[in-house]
């Protein structure tokens, strides 16, 4: 049962890992004042435990989460530091729209064409496919961030026509 117990602990490391590169700004706005460490503990550890605990023992859990925590842990943490280092210096990023949408290519914005740059630009950037390099890493960090920031300006002007009872 640990092998089985394990394999679901690394599903939800990853799981989460997606999670919180998908919506890091967010989760930097909600978490910024701990430090990458306690975040970890909260946010990736505490989440993976409580779900684990309705449905393996408590030994079964602590024997996997123990071996894959000693091996993803400085992964978390590199993809942490990373992306909250990002968030941290606002003028090295700035997150204006116009400069979110050249970062796209896009002259306007709706969501079909944000999906598809975003696509385009992580399939031109992901470092499974160009390599793992710093520039693989950092670009990726740029899209996802720039993406977020247009994801966010759509959805706060589709709720502010909502309010305004203008038809989207």
């Amino acid at each position: 049962m640990s092998s089985f117990c394990r394999k679901v602990v690394e599903y939800m490391y990853q799981t989460r890992l997606d999670e919180f590169i998908s919506s890091f700004y967010e989760l930097y706005e909600r978490y910024n004042h701990m430090n990458e460490e306690d975040f970890l503990r909260e946010w990736f550890d505490r989440t993976i435990i409580r779900n684990l605990v309705f449905y393996f023992p408590p030994s079964a859990i602590i024997t996997s989460f123990e071996e894959l925590k000693s091996t993803k842990r400085s992964l978390l943490k590199t993809y942490v530091k990373t992306y909250w280092d990002f968030c941290r210096n606002p003028r090295k990023h700035p997150i204006r729209i116009e400069e979110a949408m050249k970062f796209f290519g896009l002259e306007e914005i709706s969501e079909e064409k944000l999906k598809e740059a975003y696509r385009n630009m992580v399939k031109r950037y992901h470092p499974d496919r160009i390599g793992k390099s710093r520039y693989s890493h950092m670009m990726m960090v740029k899209i996802n961030y720039y993406y977020q920031i247009l994801r966010r300006y759509l959805s706060d002007r589709y709720e502010r026509s909502l309010s305004a009872g203008q038809k989207v």
